[in-house]
């Protein structure tokens, strides 16, 4: 009987689920994991620090793992990490589902900073109707991720069937062995290593994620459990801003074993909102020498699970870089070619020439329509491109945020350069107040949380993004990301029409926007 395989790729520590579809259960037999300092004694990148092995050192680290479980050549599923992937929520113009992929491809590759056309790129809608602008989440894995990937199953024989985010297949898990009741917002706390994944569901669509790192274990470690009381309010807040007010009054937490169950009791006591824990394995049937020997950790295979729980049942994921979304093929013509066959060999037997007469009809026909359909194209992207401006313009006339303004406040509020380096400024313009979205790099954590102090008071409120290593801009070691949300704003006075020149520490001088797009951003 074939097996299905189902692991997390990072180069730190690999997560494997091993299981044997049956016609009616799911037998599960393997869950481990390969840390890969211990199994490559730290040699992987020629003994320098930091650690990161090449796909090659992973492929052969988990091939070695599967060898010494006996497991051959089996159907192999893999996630990756949220922070691994660029992830955006968009707005396009009302559109079908059918011509959605196109539209948001052509739209991330505006909208994202560094992605192009080799990315994979796939989403998930967060609405349904195509008579209304629709919003998407957006993910783009870069090239090199993927090829990485792919050379790591290339090494240990294995052939990647669907490569998806890990916070998707967990709340997949949660809404199977707790379903949603009425009117509930559930987010969704899956803890898994040094990272969190926290994935808010609205009436069953998974409408925001994002992953934090913990230093510490949240089931032991009372420090650490208060870092992820910080990292829940946190998202909270976050995907309040994307519900139009609303706000979580379900958490869930991925796993019930006992320090599962007290970490819950902690959070149902700090937070204002019920909890509760699911055991990930209840869709499972366990075989004899797993249910002896269950791993310390049962809850950080929750993706995994959800994974194989849904390819059991047949569940197209939502996301899947190695199948994003496409539009449909056109019809197969193989019957109309068929039902033309017959009707000329029938024709034939009444005269060739009035067979010729009528193939040159039905060509002529063809060509007329594909014509008129290739006319139609033309119309339905210029007007898609005429209605997204006019929508810009209309939101940005709307805002009663004095940009100029708030923009000479981030300028006089925002450390020196030394401290802080911006990439992107990006302003973006409700019909009441605003958000600046600000990328950048910074020396240390100190300068970030000593920006975030300087930019907050009664009037703007400021929403970390999440900070991550990264020393690709030395002597800046910390790559950052924050939201200042503009609480409220006055009218804006009338001012010169010429734009000023803003400086930005960190940036190159760059003119006051003058589009009437929603959102402008700084490089």
């Amino acid at each position: 009987m074939a097996r299905w395989l189902a692991y997390e790729w990072n180069d730190r520590e690999l997560r494997v689920a091993v299981a044997t579809p049956r016609s009616d259960r799911l037998i599960l037999e393997h869950l481990f994991d390969v840390n890969l300092r211990d199994a490559l004694g730290g040699a992987a990148a020629g003994g320098q620090e930091p650690f990161r092995p090449s796909a090659e050192d992973i492929g052969r680290c988990l091939a070695a793992a599967l060898a010494a479980r006996n497991i051959r050549r089996p159907t192999t599923f893999v996630t990756i990490s949220r922070s691994l992937v660029e992830l955006r929520q968009l707005s396009v113009p009302p559109v079908s589902d059918d011509d959605l992929p196109e539209v948001v491809k052509l739209q991330a590759l505006r909208e994202f900073t560094h992605v192009t056309e080799d990315w994979s790129i796939d989403y998930l809608s967060l609405d349904g109707d195509p008579t209304q602008p629709r919003n998407v989440l957006v993910a783009a894995l870069s090239p090199q991720l993927l090829t990485q990937i792919q050379d790591t199953c290339r090494v240990a024989q294995l052939r990647p069937e669907r490569l998806l985010l890990r916070p998707c297949a967990s709340a997949s898990l949660a809404r199977r062995c707790l379903p949603l009741s009425e009117g509930e917002i559930r987010l969704v706390v899956d803890l898994v290593g040094d990272e969190v994944d926290l994935s808010v569901i609205v009436e069953g669509r998974l409408v925001f994620m994002r992953t934090a790192r913990l230093v510490g274990d949240p089931l032991r470690d009372p420090p650490s459990a208060e870092t992820l009381l910080g990292e829940i309010r946190r998202t909270m807040m976050a995907a309040q801003n994307q519900l139009g007010g609303g706000r979580a009054n379900h958490l869930v937490l991925c796993g019930n074993t006992p320090a599962h169950e007290h970490l819950v009791g902690l959070l149902r006591e700090r937070l204002d909102l019920s909890v509760s824990c699911f055991n990930p394995f209840q869709p499972f049937t366990l075989s004899l020498q797993l249910a002896e020997s269950l791993p310390d950790h049962p809850g950080e295979y929750t993706a995994l699970l959800g994974l194989l729980a849904d390819e059991k049942d047949k569940i197209t994921p939502p996301l899947d870089f190695l199948h994003p979304h496409r539009r449909p093929e056109p019809p197969s013509k193989k019957r109309q070619l068929l039902v033309a066959g017959v009707g000329a060999a029938i024709l034939a037997a009444l005269g060739i020439g009035y067979g010729w007469w009528q193939l040159a009809q039905l060509d002529q026909e063809i060509a007329q329509l594909r014509a008129r359909q290739s006319e139609l194209d033309r119309e339905l992207k210029a007007g898609a491109e005429v209605a997204q401006l006019a929508q810009a313009v209309r939101g940005w006339i709307g805002s009663r945020v004095d940009w100029l303004e708030e923009l000479k406040r981030l300028n006089e509020k925002i450390p020196p350069a030394k401290e802080v380096m911006l990439t992107k400024v990006s302003l973006a313009a409700g019909s009441k107040a605003g958000e600046i979205s600000l990328e950048g790099f910074a020396a240390s954590s100190d300068s970030v949380q000593k920006m975030e102090q300087s930019l907050e008071d009664e009037t703007h409120r400021v929403v970390s993004k999440g900070k991550a290593e990264d020393d690709s801009q030395k002597p800046y070691t910390l790559r950052f990301g924050t939201s200042v949300v503009i609480r409220s704003a006055p009218p804006a006075p009338v001012r010169s029409t010429r734009p000023p020149t803003v400086r930005t520490p960190g940036l190159t001088p760059t003119a006051a926007p003058r589009s009437a797009a929603p959102r402008q951003a700084v490089r």
